[in-house]
Parts: structure tokens; C-alpha cells; sequence
């Protein structure tokens, strides 16, 4: 989230409060090797989708509910009528998808009055937490629902945030989506357990075999980077390991590296 510094110490600081929940998601139509298509096909194909995907009453209902839901949360931080959709359903296209976005935006209430205690960007970040995008709504209801659904098995960081408070007082936070998160093998040197969270909002209007492709389709490109890393990782070792034990000339001992 931004904040407009203000060149006058005798004025109060104001600072714009944005957030951009994503909600709705569509491959994008890429060139393939050995595909006969021309360049202005795939264009136009890809411009399809992303038409598809705005114009996709579910998206657009899912979306509409995370907009709603971030207003009330930021309502309970900012000045009052400031509060406002600045973008609605919009569609960002990204290297390999294309994602419905809004934006909500409202000015913190820094002013102190008998009636209204003054907010910082920290409050900001207590209003809106868990994010909406990653919960539904009513928020507290489908947190419930959700840790019953999942039983009660830890997310760890997948759908929590990751950001930065400044000393200035800005904050930037994201969704920590689309991420790897690795932890050391209990069992095996050298060796690590990796996990990817995916999944997506239901709602009366879903159908399962779309959300299950799209949630593949969210873990993808992660998949795909983590297998190139491993199979990377793999031959580095193997290479490391056989030069560790060749038997240098004039040696009579070769000291293993991991011991």
C-alpha cells in the first residue's frame, strides 16, 4: 500500500490505502513448438480468453463478493466516504495467465477526534487479515468451514502475506500464492521437502472439473520450476559426489566431503 508524503510538517500526513484482490483465472494462449499458428492467431486467440474470462458470470460473482468484503474491512480503518472500487473486474495478463483484478482504495484515518481514534498502516493490516481473496465471505463463517473441510491441517505461509512495514510508515504486503516453500528432509542430507499451495473460491455456481483445472493451472509454472531445480540440483550433486571420491595422483586418501 502507498502513502503520499506530505512536504508540510504542519499538516497531517494522509496515506492511500489500496488493495487488488485477484479472483478469476485463465490460461493464456501461448506459442508452442512445431504449432502451425501465426503469430496474429495466437493473438487473437488469447485476446478470446481474457474476453471469456470477463464476461464469466462466476468469475465476475466471486469477484464482486472479495470487492464487497474489502470494502467493509477497509471501511473499518479509513476516512469515512473515502472508501472506493477505483477498478472493477479488471483483466491483468501476466506471462502465463490472465487474472481478473479489482481495486479498492480509501485514505487512512490519521485524524484524532473525540469519536474517532486515529489509525496506522498496521491497523490497516489487522482489518484486512486473513485476506478476503483467500477466505470468502462472511469471512469468520468460511474460516471455520474451511479449517473443518481441510482438517485442520496447517496452510503454513501458502495464503498468509508477505511484505514489509516501513519506518516511514508504509506497508506493502502480498498473498503469498504461486510459491514453493522448502524445508530440510528429516531423513536425508542434501535433500529437501517442498509443498505448493493451490486452490481456488467456490461458489453456487462452480463446477468441479473447472476449479480442479484451474487450481493445476495455478500450481503449474511453480510445478515446473521446482522440477527443473531438482532435476538441476540432482546431476550437480552427482557430479560433486564422483569428483569428491576420484582418487587425486599422489594421494592415498580422499576425504569425503558430507562426513
Amino acid at each position: 500500500n502507498d502513502s503520499n508524503n506530505n512536504a508540510d510538517s504542519g499538516r497531517v500526513e494522509k496515506f492511500l490505502v489500496e488493495a487488488k484482490p485477484i479472483k478469476g483465472t485463465s490460461a493464456r494462449v501461448l506459442p508452442q513448438h512445431n504449432q502451425d499458428l501465426i503469430s496474429k492467431d495466437i493473438e487473437k486467440l488469447d485476446q478470446e480468453v481474457a474476453l471469456e474470462l470477463q464476461s464469466s458470470v462466476k468469475n465476475r460473482a466471486e469477484n464482486l463478493m472479495i470487492v464487497d468484503l474489502l470494502r467493509n474491512d477497509l471501511s473499518r480503518v479509513c476516512e469515512v466516504g473515502s472508501v472506493h472500487v477505483s477498478k472493477l473486474m479488471d483483466i491483468e495478463s501476466y506471462a502465463t495467465v490472465h487474472q481478473m483484478v479489482s481495486t479498492i482504495r480509501g485514505v487512512l484515518n490519521t485524524a484524532s477526534s473525540s469519536s474517532e481514534s486515529t489509525k496506522s498502516t498496521v491497523d490497516v493490516l489487522i482489518a484486512s487479515f486473513p485476506g478476503g481473496s483467500m477466505t470468502g465471505a462472511p469471512k469468520v463463517r468460511t474460516m471455520e468451514l474451511l479449517d473443518d473441510l481441510e482438517e485442520g491441517v496447517s496452510r503454513g505461509p501458502y495464503s498468509g502475506s508477505l511484505g514489509y512495514v516501513s519506518l516511514n510508515g508504509a506497508i506493502d504486503m502480498n498473498k503469498i500464492i504461486r510459491t514453493a516453500v522448502l524445508t530440510p528432509s528429516q531423513d536425508y542430507v542434501d535433500e529437501w521437502n517442498v509443498s505448493i499451495g493451490a486452490g481456488g473460491a467456490i461458489t453456487a455456481l462452480s463446477e468441479s472439473n473447472d476449479e480442479y483445472e484451474e487450481m493445476i493451472l495455478k500450481a503449474a509454472t511453480v510445478m515446473k520450476a521446482v522440477q527443473t531445480w531438482s532435476s538441476e540440483s540432482s546431476v550437480a550433486h552427482s557430479k560433486l559426489f564422483k569428483a569428491s571420491h576420484q582418487k587425486p595422483e599422489g594421494e592415498a586418501k580422499v576425504t569425503d566431503p558430507w562426513i
